[in-house]
């Protein structure tokens, strides 16, 4: 069968070319839009801060970190000694208050300082 859409000896198109013909054209542009979809998600990536990197790590795993910080405190209380136990709480309880601090901080600060960096960044006021 030809590729494009030929008239046949009767005068008539042929369908069935027709119809593959925009099949083909109808992947080429979905697989074009797939394409500068991903480019465009690669450029995001790139752009993004450290900062903004971390912020959205922590984000995501703070509660986890939090979690598994007083599990592990709790754990080792059976190991360690009756007269340590107040320095291990004492750190354990130092470091979820830090990690939790910085959690309030990208909650609380997250939106406005990033869409002031944003601006500054566009010369938008």
């Amino acid at each position: 069968m030809p590729e494009n859409p030929m008239i046949n000896k009767q005068g008539y198109i042929d369908v069935k070319s027709a119809v593959k013909l925009k099949e083909t054209e109808a992947k080429a542009d979905e697989r074009m839009k797939v394409t500068e979809n991903k480019a465009r998600m690669q450029e995001l990536v790139f752009k993004e801060t450290a900062k903004e990197s971390a912020s959205k790590h922590l984000a995501r795993f703070a509660g986890l970190y939090l979690t598994f910080l007083v599990c592990m405190f709790i754990f080792s209380i059976q190991f360690v000694p009756e007269s340590s136990i107040a320095v291990v709480a004492g750190l354990i309880t130092l470091v979820v208050t830090n990690l939790s601090t910085i959690l309030k901080g990208i909650v609380e600060n997250g939106s406005s300082s990033d869409d002031d960096a944003q601006r500054e960044k566009h010369n938008i006021k």
